[in-house]
């Protein structure tokens, strides 16, 4: 009896571009010039005014020339934002395999094929991401590669190694868009993306939700910081402490407490009744809800204030879903 190999799954690249000639053709040529080329691309450009749109479309005749990639283009007459265009260029393709891109960086060689074997090889990994080595605008190695500029704490890298990837992120997200890729399925909870995420994060939230998500230690893009990237890294200790200070006084405490609330409760209400997520997600997702409801509801007299920092301490609290001693002081300091 012959045996017949399963069919490779088809891989889709979903790409967003807004004003970005400076870095466009490197990304794009090393879109197409994988070891394992994509089945299909789809571009959604939120609506460029500086040649970026006929850059593309003169992009897609060449390729169509020379390979069998069938590329999409997307124009908007009105700029949707980030998650909005992203979630256009997913919705556009129809793939087994979704990956992510950004205009202004450059992938690796191997990255689609390296990607879609451990996908292929793994069936219980719903979305998976990689490392990437951080570049400047001048293509020079910035000494350091994303995960390292995540500044993992002893408790994430416990979670990590222990598989408790939603745990880590109901305190933050890991996953950049640039570096991931996921399983078709997964659009199934998580479309349509909501306005208070960012398309990166949200999926990879339900991803852990569902099953399970790899992070893969090999660099396979090289993430470009320019300065004016969309979202971007802080690279350096010294600047991701001073990224973490910007925002602690750009976004004052109740906001921030009621923002992570509002996040909170609208995957709540995404996950909640749906069979396919854990029953262990949905609880400790209902634990990090009530964290913040009860520090937003803190006494604004310091001695009350203090106590109740010390009481939420000791149920781990701030240790699980925030930023330990950091997000106490805080409590304390800023009113």
């Amino acid at each position: 009896m012959s045996v017949t190999n399963s069919p490779e799954p088809s891989v889709g690249i979903a790409m967003c571009t807004c004003n970005g000639m400076a870095f466009l053709d490197a990304q794009l040529r090393s879109l197409t010039d994988q070891s394992r080329l994509p089945d299909r691309i789809v571009v959604s450009d939120d609506r460029s005014d500086d040649g970026t749109w006929e850059h593309l479309v003169g992009w897609r005749e060449r390729v169509h020339a020379s390979t069998d990639v069938q590329i999409t283009l997307l124009r908007n007459e009105k700029r949707l934002g980030v998650t909005r265009n992203f979630e256009q260029a997913i919705s556009a393709l129809d793939t087994s395999i979704i990956f992510l891109a950004d205009q202004d960086d450059v992938w690796a060689h191997d990255k689609i094929a390296v990607m879609s074997s451990y996908l292929g090889s793994h069936p219980e990994v719903l979305l998976a991401h990689s490392d990437a080595e951080l570049i400047d605008e001048d293509d020079r190695d910035l000494g350091q590669s994303l995960f390292q500029s995540l500044y993992l704490s002893s408790i994430e890298r416990s979670l990590i190694q222990h598989q408790r990837f939603f745990e880590v992120y109901c305190r933050r997200n890991l996953v950049t868009g640039t570096a991931a890729a996921f399983r078709r399925e997964l659009l199934s909870l998580a479309l349509p993306m909501p306005s208070e995420w960012l398309h990166d994060e949200w999926l990879a939230a339900c991803a852990a939700a569902w099953q399970a998500v790899a992070m893969l230690p090999e660099k396979l893009v090289r993430y470009r910081q320019h300065g004016r990237n969309a979202i971007g890294v802080p690279t350096g200790k010294i600047s991701w402490i001073a990224a973490y200070v910007k925002r602690a006084i750009a976004l004052p405490r109740d906001r921030y407490l009621m923002r992570k609330i509002e996040r909170f409760e609208v995957l709540h209400q995404r996950l909640g009744g749906t069979p396919v997520v854990r029953a262990d997600a949905l609880a400790l997702l209902v634990q990090a809800e009530q964290h913040f409801i009860r520090r937003r509801g803190f006494p604004r007299n310091p001695v009350g204030r203090v106590a109740a920092v010390v009481r939420e301490a000791r149920t781990e609290g701030y240790r699980r879903f925030a930023d330990g001693v950091a997000g106490m002081l805080r409590d304390i300091v800023n009113r």
